[in-house]
C-alpha cells in the first residue's frame, strides 16, 4: 500500500503550499467570472447603445402655424421602443453632439450614433401638406420637397455596430410607415395609399474607420496584454534577488528601497517601449491600419512607458509577498492575465459607471491604469488622434501608476528592506 503513503505525501506538500494551491483553483475561478461578465448576457434581450445627435429646427404646421420638431418626436420614439413582447428597451440613447459622438464611438461607449438633419421637420410637414393637396384638392408638390436623410454612423469593422445598425434601420422603417398612416387617416379618415418615401438613411463610417477590421481595434489591446505580462518578470526577478541574497548585500551599502526600485524602472521602461514599437511592426505587418504616422508612434511609445511602469509597480507589490520566485511567476500570472481582461484588451465590457469627472464617465475599470493606457493606444494608433484625444487617459494613467508605484515601493520595502536606514 505504499501508493497511499506517497498520495499522503503529496496531498501535503500541496496544501502547504497554499499559494500554488490557490494559483490552480483561483485562475480557472477569474476566467469563468471574467468571461461570463462580459459574454453571459449574449443571446438575450439587452439595450444597444445609441448615441443622437439632432439638428432639427422644426417647422410650424400648415393651418394652424403651431411649431413642431419632429427631431424630438423621433428620438422619444427610438427612447420607448422595447423589444416585442417583453419591457427591455431596444437602445439606451445618448444625447449628444457630433464631434462627441465620434469619439464615444471610438471608446466603444456606443455602438452607432443616427444623426438628424436640420430639415427632418420641414420634411414631415411638407409630407402633410403634399397629402392634404394630393388627396383634398386633387394637386400635388413636387416629390423633391418630401425627402430627409437620416444618417447613421458608426465603425463598420465593429460587429455591435452591424447589429444596431440593423435594429435601427427596422424601427426606422416601422416608424415611417407608422407616420405616413397617421398623417393619411388625419386627412382622410382612412390610411389609404402609401407616397413617396420621404424619409431616406445613409449609413457611413466614422472618419479613418472605412476599411477597419475587428484586428484594428484589437491590436492595441494585444499591445497593453504584452505590458502587463512585465509583471510577471518583474516580480519572478525581484523575488530571485531576496533569494540570492543580491538585497541582503545591498542593504549593506547606503541604497534605498527608492534607488533600487527606481533604478529598476529605467530597463523596464525601455523594454516596454521596445514593445509597443516591436508588435506595431508585427501588427502593420499582418494587416492592421496604423493611423497618425510617427506623431501618433511616438505618443504611443509613451503611453506604453506609463503602462510599463504601472506593470512594474505591480510587479514590486506581488514581489513583497511571494516566498519564491515560483510563487511570483504563479500570482504574476494569476494577476496580470485576468486584469488584460478587465481592462478591455480583448473585448468590451459591459458599462459600469460609478462617476463623472469633467464630462466624462468614469467606469469601474477605470481603477486600473492600464484601462487608461489601452484607449489612448487605441485614440492614437488605431484613430490618429492627437495630444488633445489623449492626455484626460494619460493624466489618468499617470496619477493611477503614481499611486501604484508609491504603494509598490512602500510594501517591498517593508517586508524585504526592513533593515535599510
Amino acid at each position: 500500500m505504499k501508493f497511499i503513503s506517497i498520495a499522503k505525501k503529496d496531498f501535503k506538500e500541496l496544501t502547504r503550499d497554499r499559494r500554488g494551491l490557490a494559483m490552480i483553483l483561483l485562475f480557472p475561478m477569474f476566467f469563468m467570472l471574467v468571461f461570463g461578465f462580459a459574454f453571459g448576457g449574449m443571446g438575450q434581450n439587452e439595450p444597444h447603445n445609441l448615441a443622437v445627435v439632432n439638428y432639427d429646427k422644426g417647422a410650424s404646421m400648415p393651418l394652424t402655424g403651431e411649431q413642431v420638431n419632429f427631431g424630438n418626436n423621433l428620438t422619444k420614439v427610438l427612447e420607448d421602443s422595447q423589444y416585442q413582447d417583453s419591457d427591455v428597451h431596444l437602445f439606451n440613447v445618448t444625447l449628444t453632439t457630433e464631434s462627441e459622438a465620434n469619439e464615444k464611438i471610438k471608446q466603444r461607449d456606443v455602438d452607432a450614433t443616427l444623426i438628424i438633419p436640420e430639415n427632418y421637420s420641414q420634411s414631415v410637414v411638407a409630407l402633410i401638406t403634399a397629402s392634404f393637396q394630393s388627396q383634398v384638392l386633387s394637386s400635388t408638390l413636387p416629390s423633391t420637397n418630401l425627402s430627409s436623410t437620416l444618417i447613421i454612423r458608426g465603425d463598420t469593422g465593429y460587429t455591435g455596430f452591424g447589429t444596431t445598425q440593423g435594429i435601427l434601420t427596422g424601427v426606422l422603417e416601422q416608424y415611417q410607415d407608422k407616420m405616413v398612416g397617421e398623417i393619411q387617416k388625419a386627412i382622410t379618415g382612412s390610411p389609404g395609399v402609401t407616397p413617396d418615401t420621404y424619409l431616406q438613411t445613409r449609413v457611413e463610417s466614422i472618419p479613418g474607420t472605412g476599411s477597419f477590421t475587428t484586428f484594428d481595434f484589437m491590436a492595441p489591446g494585444m499591445i497593453v496584454f504584452a505590458i502587463l505580462l512585465l509583471t510577471t518578470t518583474v516580480a519572478t526577478g525581484l523575488t530571485r534577488e531576496v533569494e540570492k541574497g543580491t538585497l541582503s548585500r545591498l542593504k549593506l551599502s547606503k541604497m534605498t528601497s527608492f534607488d533600487l526600485l527606481f533604478g529598476g524602472l529605467i530597463p523596464w521602461s525601455l523594454v516596454a517601449a521596445a514593445q509597443v514599437i516591436i508588435l506595431l511592426i508585427v501588427a502593420v505587418l499582418i494587416g492592421f491600419h496604423w493611423q497618425g504616422g510617427i506623431y501618433a508612434l511616438l505618443l504611443a511609445v509613451l503611453v506604453g512607458i506609463i503602462g510599463g511602469i504601472a506593470s512594474v509597480s505591480l510587479g514590486m507589490i506581488i514581489a513583497a509577498f511571494a516566498r519564491n520566485d515560483r510563487q511570483a511567476a504563479n500570482l504574476g500570472t494569476l494577476i496580470s492575465v485576468p486584469a488584460s481582461f478587465l481592462v478591455g484588451a480583448f473585448f468590451p465590457l459591459p458599462s459600469v459607471v460609478i462617476a463623472n469627472f469633467w464630462g466624462q464617465a468614469f467606469q469601474l475599470y477605470d481603477i486600473l491604469p492600464w484601462t487608461h493606457v489601452l484607449s489612448a493606444l487605441r485614440s492614437t494608433l488605431t484613430y490618429g488622434g492627437g495630444w488633445e484625444t489623449i492626455a484626460y487617459q494619460v493624466g489618468w494613467a499617470v496619477l493611477l501608476t503614481v499611486i501604484l508605484f508609491v504603494i509598490g515601493v512602500g510594501l517591498f520595502a517593508k517586508n524585504r528592506l526592513q533593515a535599510e536606514k
